[in-house]
């Protein structure tokens, strides 16, 4: 089960990071779609928050 959290994390970080590069590397890009951009950052790093809870060890 640990081993899956962690390729999870991998994943997610992998993800943000693609999110980032978007935002930066674009010349122009709408609010609204910066916006969608952030929040969906957000939303993963707090998915990733829950699975490091999940997997730090207790004590």
């Amino acid at each position: 089960m640990l081993m899956n959290e962690l390729d999870r994390i991998k994943k997610l970080v992998a993800q943000i990071h693609t999110l980032e590069d978007k935002l930066v590397n674009t010349s122009f890009m709408p609010m609204s779609e910066q916006k969608k951009l952030h929040d969906e950052i957000k939303r993963l790093r707090e998915e990733i928050n829950l699975l490091e809870k999940r997997t730090r060890p207790k004590g």
